[in-house]
Parts: structure tokens; C-alpha cells; sequence
């Protein structure tokens, strides 16, 4: 009867398991005692909140010890290779320290260490036999194999040997004891012999019958026992033959029957033998021998077999041939027959013994496996949900605008990290997706401009995704050849050449420089009287086909403190606006102010620009906002050194700002532990200019 019945499972899960199939219990004060008591190592501070470790299982239907006398845990030897392994890799040797076996982490080099850090531990509680107890602890989640499973679907067990239940029950076994031939008279053959072992404080006796077997035999009981004299058997000091052929040898299709003397058809189920064993030698040159065997029990065959033994040559015998059957029998039948022999040719058996039942009951240690129906399940992440921020899961559509939020997720036992698994591709080899090594931060590029344009970043917290620029209309040039030339005017309305807008220039005389964080309205008295406005003609604009000057010193150019303001003339806001810059006078270099401004007059950047290389061509201008904000209205003044000098402006060109479709994006995130375990969940951003905040 087998002592272990069931399976002791412990889920590594952090927390007691509720499901039926583990056997997670909780670590309290009464079991950390008990387990104290039995000397189990480090389990007084319980399980800690954090780590979930260690964890307890006991199975209370993992044993049945009736009839059980003793118990006891084994291993092969210490520092025996445990087959397992802790989450992060490191190899787990077995130690028997007091009876209790122990799993402990190999040294740096991978060896085994009896000072290493402890994984597991198997105590055994026989201080009841009837109750004994088996736990099962856990100190440090363990590697298991399929990362695409959990719980119960990826279990680990140790390999059959590794740690072994000793199991002692005392009962009647049977054992082969030598038959003393050198007691019974020799020299004459006889109907049956009986010969008692040769062991004084046993009390059996074998009793032996020749046979002559006829043809094929299904049923040995069915062949004579007393035919005449050529089956009786001759015994010798170590063995005997039948008579039939050569009396002191096994001849074609001779053979016995074996049985214990005191059995009788009365009682057929008691005095029964476990087996025989005998050597054989061959004689005459036989080479092999076929040995026919029959266990027969209450009159029927329980088992039967042919064996075709090769044999050793001259005097030397082949030893301890066995029949011994799985249960105790009232009789063995043996035949012996040849492929090739002699009339003179045969074998002679010798050396036999019967194994019979002991007298009285002994102690018996039975070793069973106990590691197989040990089980770790795996521990596996959780990811049930992301919470958004105040406006959840949508970010404007320009740069600085930020979406955030938070993971509701569980780390599990093995422990866990956040990455970024899939994504959308938002423009073939135009934009470049790139994500970092560790999987936390994808990156969006514009190729041709190497310019990032968004990013997602995630921790095992939550996510940040950043709006890096602000998407922009296509540039387009002014049609400056769409205004009316030949003389200046207070303003200008300047329409693009492909009419997505137009923009409206105001020439400006500047008396000083307002400061960096100018208002809006602190540039009023540069086109107010007695500087500019409409009773004022300094400031008007003189345009041509390509561009503009300002009155006020020569029509033709912008010297010295002029300039001028512009906004779109439907109140679109402006992206950029582009222009070239051409040097009169010898002059090499001139510095470009701009002051920019939203919808609500607010200033939202200030650039010093400073132009050089005129002299060698014509420069390119660009007010804009650094941070790619479009602006409302915008001021600019030039400092050009030198009384005479000045410089033209052509070739303008703008980004009117238009609507700019919604952007979606998908993603998939993995809450991965270091079993490669995942858990996932889609993270859909919306972006927009209606949220731009």
C-alpha cells in the first residue's frame, strides 16, 4: 500500500490561494511555531508583505499511515542537484539538515553551497503517525519553464529520486533461504524430496516432484506426478536430477514441481513460497538451455514464461536463476528443454533455494517517491486596467502637450517590469518608430527633418506620452505680385499663391527697444502719432513684386529701427513666416528682434536673431515660435548698423495654421515577470488640437 496518496501544491503567487487543487496556507503564529518547533530555519519572521515570502502548503491528504511505524525524509547525498532553479537563474542543491531537506542556492561559480541562501524546505511532523504532516515551504520564487502559463498550467516538481518518504511497517516478507541437500539421503532416486533450509531458526521445508513433460502444456497441473519411476529425482549433496534420462541432470522436457511441504489443498492459502532460484551447468556441450515456468495459485496458472539461458562452458554454472513472482504462489512448475543436444547431453541444477515467509513479522523500509508529488505553481503578473488622468487618454496636438496615467497591475511573486510591445506606425520610412532596448520609451522621428514628434514612456507605475512639436500647414510664398505697387500704404494684405490665407503687414518706427517681456499694447506708440499710424507716412509700406520697404528712410528698404507687425487677415494663427534678407550699403550683419503673441495678447517668445553673411548673399529669416506654438500676431524690428546702411526683404513665404487631423494611437503594454510571464493591455491616445490646453 502506498504511503503517499495525493499531491502536495503550493501556488507561488503572492497571498494565500483560494482555488481547491493548491494548498497555500497562511504563515500565522500558530503555524510559524509549530514549523519553529520542528526546526525548520527562518520562517519566525512570517511572510513578508512585499515579497511573499515564504510561503506554507500542507496537504492533509497527502499521507495515509495506517500501519506505518516510522517515518522519514532522505536524499542521494548533500549538495545534490535539485533540478531547479530560482527566477533569476541560479542552480538549487539539496541539503538533509536534520532531517529536514533543504534548497539552497549555488555559489557564484554555480556550485553547490551548503551556505547558500534557501529556496525551499520539506519538513516532515510524524509527532502523530496517524496525523503526519508534510509542509512544504518556499523562501524565493522559482523558474518555470513556459512563459506563456501560470498557476497551475506550468507547474514544477523535482525528478523521481531526488527526495525520498523512508516508510517503516513491520510485516511477515519473504526471503530465499538455501535448501541443506547434504541432509537428505543421496544415491537413490525418490518419488518426491523434501528438504528443509538450511537456516536453524527457520522452520520450512520444500517439497520437489519430477516431471516428464509430453508436447505443448498449457496447464502444468494436468501432467502426471507418478507415471512410474523415471520422474522420481536424485538427489546429491547440492542439487538433483531426474531419473528419466541421466538420473543426476535435466534432460529433454524433463523437469519439477516446487512447493512448500506443509501446504495442503485444505488450506491453499497458506505455507506458500515466493519464488526459486538455483545455478545451472551445463553438461555433454549444451550451450543453452529453455526454461518453461508456470506460477500456479488455488489450481490456476497466475503467470507463465519461456527463458533462453546462454551457458558458460566447462565447470563453470550460471548463477541464480530466478522465478519469482509479484505475489506468494502454492506451486512453481519448471521445464527443461533444448534447441540441439545429446541423449548424454543435459543441465544440472544446483544450489537451490526457495524463498518462503518469515516467522514472524520484521521491520520493513519501504522507499517511496516524495519529490514527484511535490508541486511549485507558477506565480503570474497581473494587468487589469490603466487609469487616465483628468482627461483621460487624449493629449493636444502640439508641442508640450502631455498625456499621463497609472497601471493597476500586481508584480506577482517573480517580480515585473512594464514594457511597450506593439505600437502604431504612423508613416512607413517617413517616420521612424524607435523603441529602446528595455522596451519603456518609443520615440516617433520625422526622418527628414530627424525632428521628434512624440514619445511614450513607461514605468510599472503608469505612462507619460509627450506631444513633441506642433504640426504645421505646408509653407507656401507670399504673392506679393496680388498687391498694388507704385506707392506706400498704411498696410499691406499679401495673400499666399496658393490662397490657403493672407497675411497683413503694418510698418513700425521704433524709437527704442521694448524689453524682452514686452506687452502687447507697449507697441502701440510705434504706430501711433507722432511715430507712425494712419496720419503718419513714415511708416507705410512700399511694396514691390517680391516684397516690402518702409517709408521713412528709403522707400525701398528697412533701415535702422523700422519693421513692422503681421497676423493673418482672417485671424488664423501663424506657424512661421519666412523672408530673405539681402544687405545694402557694404553691411555684413544685422540683428532681427521679434516679439510673438496669442490670441489672448499673451507673449509666447521673444528671438534676437542675428543675420550675418550678407555680403555674400542673401540670408534666410524665420520668426517662429521655439517651441513650434502658432502665434496670433507678431512685432519685429531690425538693428542695422551705420547711417547709411539697410537692408531688403523678399521672398516671403508663411505656414498659416489650419485644421490638422486627430492622430491616433494604439498600444499594447506587457506587464512581463522574470518567468516571461505577460499579462497585456491596449493603451488607445487620442490626439487633437481640440485638446490642446
Amino acid at each position: 500500500m502506498a504511503t503517499i496518496t495525493d499531491n502536495l501544491v503550493l501556488d507561488e503567487q503572492i497571498g494565500v490561494q483560494t482555488v481547491t487543487d493548491d494548498n497555500d496556507i497562511e504563515l500565522d503564529a500558530t503555524l510559524i511555531a509549530k514549523l519553529a518547533g520542528l526546526g525548520v530555519a527562518d520562517i519566525s519572521g512570517g511572510t513578508d508583505a512585499t515579497t511573499g515570502f515564504p510561503q506554507v502548503a500542507v496537504n492533509d491528504a497527502l499521507l495515509d499511515t495506517t500501519g506505518v511505524t516510522d517515518l522519514a525524509l532522505s536524499i542521494p547525498d548533500d549538495g545534490t542537484p535539485s533540478g531547479l532553479s530560482t527566477v533569476d537563474g541560479v542552480a538549487i542543491f539539496l541539503y538533509n539538515e536534520g532531517g529536514i531537506i533543504y534548497g539552497r542556492e549555488a555559489d557564484a561559480d554555480g556550485n553547490a553551497d551548503p551556505n547558500g541562501d534557501l529556496a525551499f524546505a520539506v519538513a516532515l511532523d510524524e509527532s502523530d503517525l496517524s496525523s503526519a504532516q508534510i509542509y512544504l515551504i518556499q523562501y524565493e520564487p522559482l523558474q518555470h519553464s513556459d512563459p506563456l502559463k501560470v498557476d497551475d498550467d506550468d507547474i514544477l516538481s523535482f525528478a523521481d529520486g531526488k527526495i525520498i518518504l523512508d516508510v517503516s511497517t513491520t510485516e511477515i516478507v519473504t526471503t530465499f533461504q538455501t535448501l541443506d541437500f547434504a541432509s537428505i539421503p543421496s544415491g537413490s532416486p525418490q518419488e518426491t524430496l523434501t528438504v528443509a533450509t538450511t537456516d536453524p531458526t527457520d522452520n520450512h521445508s520444500a517439497k520437489f516432484d519430477g516431471l516428464i513433460f509430453p508436447g505443448t502444456v498449457a496447464n502444468p497441473t494436468t501432467v502426471p506426478t507418478n507415471p512410474g519411476t523415471n520422474d522420481d529425482l536424485n538427489p546429491d549433496a547440492i542439487g538433483f536430477g531426474v531419473k528419466g534420462g541421466q538420473a543426476s541432470q535435466m534432460n529433454q522436457n524433463e523437469g519439477f514441481l516446487v512447493q512448500d511441504a506443509a501446504w495442503t489443498s485444505g488450506s491453499p492459502d497458506a505455507n506458500e513460497i515466493g519464488g526459486i532460484r538455483f545455478d545451472i551447468q551445463a553438461v555433454g556441450g549444451v550451450k543453452s538451455v529453455n526454461i518453461e515456468w508456470w506460477t500456479v495459485d488455488n489450481g490456476l496458472v497466475i503467470d507463465h514464461g519461456t527463458d533462453k539461458v546462454s551457458l558458460p562452458s566447462g565447470s563453470a554454472v550460471f548463477e541464480n536463476y530466478t522465478i519469482e513472482p509479484t505475489d506468494s504462489v502454492d506451486q512453481i512448475y519448471v521445464r527443461f528443454s533444448y534447441d540441439t543436444k545429446t541423449s548424454t547431453s543435459g543441465v544440472r541444477i544446483e544450489n537451490l533455494e526457495v524463498a518462503f515467509p518469515s516467522s514472524s513479522e520484521v521491520t520493513v523500509v519501504n522507499h517511496e517517491d516524495l519529490g514527484t508529488h511535490l508541486v511549485f505553481e507558477d506565480a503570474g503578473p497581473t494587468f487589469t486596467g490603466i487609469t487616465g488622468d483628468n482627461d483621460p487618454f487624449q493629449v493636444g496636438l502640439a508641442a508640450g502637450q502631455q498625456d499621463t496615467g497609472t497601471f493597476d497591475l500586481n508584480p506577482g511573486a517573480d517580480g515585473s517590469h512594464v514594457t511597450i510591445t506593439a505600437y502604431t506606425d504612423l508613416g512607413g520610412t517617413a517616420i521612424s518608430e524607435t523603441l529602446t532596448n528595455d522596451g519603456t520609451t518609443l520615440t516617433y522621428t520625422d526622418v527628414a527633418t530627424n525632428t521628434d514628434l512624440y514619445q511614450l514612456n513607461v514605468t510599472d507605475s503608469g505612462y507619460t506620452f509627450d506631444v513633441l512639436f506642433t504640426p504645421q500647414g505646408e509653407q507656401s510664398a507670399l504673392d506679393f505680385n496680388a498687391v498694388k505697387s507704385g506707392g506706400p500704404q498704411e498696410t499691406l494684405t499679401v495673400p499666399t499663391v496658393d490662397n490657403t490665407g493672407s497675411i497683413v503687414f503694418d510698418g513700425l518706427i521704433f524709437n527704442t527697444t521694448p524689453a524682452a517681456n514686452a506687452a502687447q499694447i507697449d507697441f502701440a506708440p510705434f504706430n501711433t502719432a507722432p511715430l507712425g499710424g494712419p496720419t503718419v507716412a513714415a511708416d507705410d509700406l512700399n511694396p514691390d513684386a517680391v516684397g516690402f520697404g518702409v517709408k521713412g528712410g528709403q522707400a525701398s528698404q528697412i533701415n535702422n529701427n523700422e519693421g513692422f507687425a503681421f497676423h493673418t487677415a482672417d485671424g488664423s494663427d501663424v506657424n512661421n513666416l519666412t523672408f530673405a534678407v539681402a544687405g545694402i550699403g557694404n553691411i555684413n550683419t544685422i540683428t532681427v528682434e521679434s516679439w510673438l503673441y496669442n490670441d489672448a495678447g499673451v507673449l509666447i517668445d521673444h528671438n534676437i536673431d542675428t543675420v550675418t553673411g550678407l555680403r555674400t548673399g542673401n540670408q534666410t529669416v524665420s520668426i517662429n515660435d521655439d517651441g513650434g506654438q502658432a502665434f496670433d500676431t507678431a512685432y519685429v524690428q531690425f538693428h542695422v548698423p551705420g547711417a547709411n546702411s539697410g537692408v531688403r526683404i523678399l521672398d516671403f513665404s508663411t505656414s498659416i495654421e489650419g485644421p490638422v487631423p486627430d492622430q491616433q494611437f494604439d498600444f499594447t503594454l506587457a506587464n512581463t515577470d522574470l518567468d516571461g510571464d505577460a499579462a497585456t493591455q491596449d493603451l488607445s491616445i487620442l490626439a487633437s488640437q481640440d485638446f490642446i490646453v
